[in-house]
């Protein structure tokens, strides 16, 4: 995957909507690549920070953004070993 692909695919993946295919290809690519990785915190700030900033939350980005990251790694082993879509 190279950046193009991947800066395209970042609002699927906030919202949660990638197949586990192109999560597993978007995460490996984000993980090695600094400037996808940046375009990631950038856009998951403005779409989920704002969000929670007009709901009142308290809310920190990086623990935010890896934890989205955690769960999606999880998901992608889970769906992997289940041999699911």
């Amino acid at each position: 995957m190279d950046c193009k692909q991947a800066e395209k695919l970042i609002p699927d993946f906030i919202k949660g909507e990638m197949d586990t295919r192109t999560a597993k290809q978007f995460l490996e690519h984000v993980d090695k690549c600094p400037s996808c990785k940046e375009e990631l915190s950038i856009q998951f700030l403005v779409t989920v920070g704002m969000e929670r900033l007009e709901d009142g939350e308290a809310f920190n980005l990086n623990d935010a953004l890896s934890a989205r990251i955690h769960t999606a790694v999880i998901t992608i082993t889970s769906r992997t070993m289940l041999k699911i879509g």
